[in-house]
């Protein structure tokens, strides 16, 4: 008896040594399911040649991105997303950062966020994140997984030199805060009546040919923030209506944050800039049945079903 309840206590530790949880840094079982691909995040590098400045380490963030990358080049990720903010300011802080990126050899899809635009007013339009299309928003598609990339800037006070278009969005963000919003600051943005057209045109297409989807935006779409996107109602109202959507990325709030909407995952990294000796990144492993978001420094890991 006691032999045979000795050998039971030893099967039970070795189911358990087998069947992990889903805690932070743990490698993935894929359940009887391959990867599909994978790919890595990174979110407000924001470096710049300056001072630190509260918990913002400017310079540091080249040493972190570097170490970013090299884990994305071990992990043989087959592409990498930038969702924006790669500078705090000044248009020479681009080099330094865009020589780490493209150093590494990886396929890299830029979004642009507000500190983006923090250069001279000339250099606005010619911004060196090379994107495939001069709106800023655009789509690509990976093994049938469709990749929404929303220009979260078309609608902002920054990006722009037109004075029009400032205009427009000063009325905006106005009506925003008479009406009690708690994101309405010019240092948020907003994408147009054409984008949003757009989008619902993208998700139509994906449906057709059965394809999942992922959204980009710098600017979170949910949870309800002070750094959501100044018309998140609208991209949400949009969203609601399809059912093949599985998960969105965005940045711009450095502490991160999770929410579930309509059954789609909204993720916002954390900003890598925040603190002077931990980054922040993760990758991504694309699944059948699920994303297993594996984070590194401050990014936390988890697995997310669809």
């Amino acid at each position: 008896m006691k032999l045979t309840l000795a050998l039971i206590f030893a099967a039970l530790i070795s189911m358990n040594m087998h069947n992990p949880g889903t805690t932070d840094k743990q490698k993935p079982s894929d359940q009887g399911r391959k990867v599909l691909f994978s790919f890595g995040i990174i979110a407000d590098v924001q470096y710049c040649n300056c001072e630190p400045e509260g918990t913002r380490y400017y310079r540091l963030s080249t040493g972190k991105l570097r170490e970013a990358m090299n884990s994305f080049i071990t992990d043989s990720v087959n592409f990498v997303v930038n969702l924006g903010d790669l500078i705090d300011r000044d248009y020479e802080s681009y080099k330094p950062v865009m020589d780490i990126l493209d150093s590494s050899g990886l396929k890299i899809y830029h979004l642009t966020g507000n500190h983006d635009y923090s250069v001279d007013s000339r250099n606005k339009k010619h911004l060196p994140l090379p994107q495939p299309s001069k709106e800023g928003y655009y789509s690509f598609v990976m093994d049938h997984f469709r990749f929404i990339a929303l220009n979260g800037n078309e609608l902002s006070t920054y990006a722009s030199v037109n004075k029009s278009r400032i205009k427009q969005a000063e009325e905006y963000i106005s009506l925003l805060r008479d009406s009690g919003s708690m994101n309405a600051f010019d240092w948020n943005g907003g994408v147009s009546n054409r984008q949003l057209e757009w989008l619902k045109d993208q998700l139509d297409d994906a449906i057709v040919k059965n394809e999942k989807v992922f959204i980009l935006c710098h600017f979170p779409i949910f949870p309800v923030g002070v750094h959501n996107l100044l018309n998140y109602r609208d991209v949400l109202t949009i969203l609601g209506n399809y059912h093949n959507i599985i998960a969105s990325f965005s940045g711009h709030n450095h502490s991160g944050s999770y929410g579930n909407f309509n059954m789609i995952h909204f993720v916002t990294i954390k900003g890598m800039v925040e603190t002077e000796n931990t980054g922040s990144f993760a990758r991504v492993d694309v699944y059948g049945n699920k994303i297993w978001i594996t984070g590194s420094g401050r990014e936390k890991s988890q697995i997310l079903a669809y």
